[in-house]
This record gives C-alpha cells, sequence and structure tokens, in this order.
C-alpha cells in the first residue's frame, strides 16, 4: 500500500471514528432530555451517491443484472475518463466508487469512471464466472448451474459496455476489467478470449483450481491473438499470503481446519505465481505478487484497491 493511500485510508476511518463518537454522545444527550421534552418524529434521508446511477439490463440468455455506474466531477480529458468494469458489482461497486470520486486523486489516482456488474440472483455468480467443462471433469465444491461464463462474456461486451459508453468520454485504450475468486477466474477468461475488449485485466485470487483448471485449455493460440493487439494488454495477478496455509497461531483453529483440505488442494497461490511465470513469454505485461496477510476471506478489499491503483494512475 501506497503511503498517500494508506493516509487517505487513515483519515477516512479517522473521520468515520469521530462522527460515530459525535452521533453517540448526541444520542446520549438526547436520551436524558426526552424524559422533559415530546418525541420527535424526524426521520432521515437515504444517502445518495452522486453522479451514480443503476440500470437493469437482461442478457439474450435471460439473466437479470443490474449495472452501478458512477463518474467524476471533473471534465473529460481529451482522451476520454478510464473506465474500472467491477464483476460482483452489487457487493464491490460503492466502496469503490465512493474511494475513486472522493478520495482517489490523494493516492494518484486520475478522474475515471466506475462500473459495477452485479445480480439480484445470488446463483448466477457460479453460473456466470465459470467455464463450459467436458463431461466428467470435477468442478466440487461448486454448487448450482455452472458453466455461463461465454454467454457472461458475450453481454459485457454486446450490451453492457456498449450502453455504459454511448453516453460518456470514455479512453477504450484505459479499459480495465476486475474480479476476486470466481470473478477472477473469469477475467482470465476474458483475457484469454477477448483481449481486445480491455487494456488491463486484474485477477485477484483467481480460482484457476476450477473444472481441474479448465480456463488453461483457452491458452493455445492467445499469444499470437495478442500479437494483432495494441497497445500492450496488462495483466495483474494477485493471490493472499495465507491462501493455502493458516495465518500463525491458527494452525488448530477449527475455522481453518475446516478449510484446510479445501485451501491446499486449491492452491491459489502456486496455481497465480505458475500462470504468470508461464505468460512471462508472451506478448503481455503481466504482474504477480502475494498480498501480504491475507486469507481468501479477507482479501477482497486488497483487491478493490489493486483494480483502482491499476486502472486509475495518473500515468500507465
Amino acid at each position: 500500500m501506497t503511503g498517500n493511500l494508506r493516509m487517505s485510508l487513515t483519515l477516512a476511518c479517522v473521520s468515520l471514528a469521530f462522527a460515530v463518537a459525535l452521533a453517540t454522545s448526541s444520542s446520549a444527550r438526547g436520551a436524558n432530555a426526552s424524559a422533559n421534552a415530546a418525541p420527535t418524529t424526524a426521520k432521515g434521508e437515504p444517502y445518495v451517491m452522486p453522479r451514480s446511477e443503476v440500470r437493469r439490463m437482461r442478457s439474450d440468455a435471460g439473466g437479470d443484472y443490474l449495472v452501478y455506474i458512477a463518474w467524476p466531477e471533473p471534465p473529460p480529458p481529451p482522451e476520454g475518463y478510464p473506465i474500472l468494469y467491477l464483476l460482483d458489482g452489487t457487493e464491490s461497486f460503492a466502496i469503490a466508487a465512493e474511494f475513486e470520486n472522493r478520495l482517489g486523486s490523494y493516492s494518484g489516482m486520475a478522474p475515471g469512471i466506475v462500473v459495477g456488474i452485479g445480480s439480484s440472483e445470488a446463483s448466477r455468480r457460479v453460473l456466470d464466472y465459470t467455464p463450459a467443462v467436458p463431461a466428467g471433469v470435477d468442478t466440487a465444491p461448486a454448487k448450482g448451474p455452472t458453466g455461463g461464463a461465454d454467454a457472461f462474456l458475450d453481454f459485457v461486451a454486446n450490451k453492457v459496455i456498449p450502453s455504459v459508453e454511448a453516453g460518456q468520454r470514455v479512453n477504450a485504450s484505459r479499459r480495465t476489467l476486475a474480479g476476486y475468486s470466481l470473478g477472477g477466474l473469469f477475467t482470465l477468461q476474458a483475457l484469454f478470449k477477448r483481449p481486445d475488449l480491455f487494456r488491463t485485466y486484474v485477477a485477484s485470487s483467481p480460482s484457476i483450481w476450477y473444472g481441474e483448471k479448465q480456463v488453461l485449455q483457452l491458452l493455445p493460440g492467445f499469444s499470437a491473438r495478442l500479437n494483432k493487439i495494441q497497445p500492450r494488454r496488462r495483466l495483474f495477478l494477485s493471490a493472499g499470503q495465507y491462501e493455502q496455509s493458516p495465518p500463525p497461531g491458527m494452525e488448530h483453529d477449527p475455522s481453518w481446519l475446516e478449510i484446510a483440505d479445501l485451501s491446499i488442494r486449491a492452491k491459489m497461490i502456486d496455481n497465480a505465481r505458475d500462470l504468470a511465470k508461464r505468460l512471462g513469454s508472451t506478448p503481455l505485461q503481466v504482474e504477480f505478487r502475494i498480498v501480504p496477510g491475507e486469507t481468501h476471506a479477507t482479501g477482497d478489499w486488497p483487491s478493490l484497491r489493486d483494480a483502482l491503483q491499476r486502472a486509475f494512475a495518473d500515468k500507465l
């Protein structure tokens, strides 16, 4: 984490703590006064994110989605805004968009558009982010419908991107896709199948293990496709420090023992590192890092930070 980003987060946390303390103190004073005062009927107002909207969209495969969009206050530069598309948008959009729009400038981030692609149907995540696999290939522990990644990629390419960018000045050479876990797996599939769609791909803790590493079957011919595309594409891969082993002192903790076998077999760190090495010989700018102190359950916020920094850095 950069010093500026750490300072921004610290200031934000201090401000939030002060506000909570002030509200608590005020509530206490109000409670004491209420014994001698008439009850009030004042109500708060819903918080509305400035310069934002949400659109309902349906894919050709019949999926219903919520597409969240936030744009900056400053006018776009001559080449257009950089733009970040986030998977799991229902969960990831608000925090990413507010940080970019309110604190991004303190962290060396240029003004840009944040888009979250979400769904009110929880089951669609496993369906949309996983590839189809041959009969007999193990997909455990994934549950429910799977194998809809191709249809979802078509939806993103043919409906979401044209709809979002039709009303904005966007720099297509600064378009980024980011996802975590199964979302990271989908990000890799999008890169291998449609490297023309995005300039930067941020695959955080990608579930490469899925379907006996089915995503790696997309690699033949990938390098040749990259040779035809300019500017050079970028891939950022990461995994948490404790995704394959327990944090210190947790070796015998029931919460670790419950997931230990799966965590070891999934090889989140090894798979991501191996893929980065394998792609090192392609015309792709590849970066891999292990995120200190994080498990698979805690790595989603660092993954958003990484996505924001790579999408909106002042200079590529």
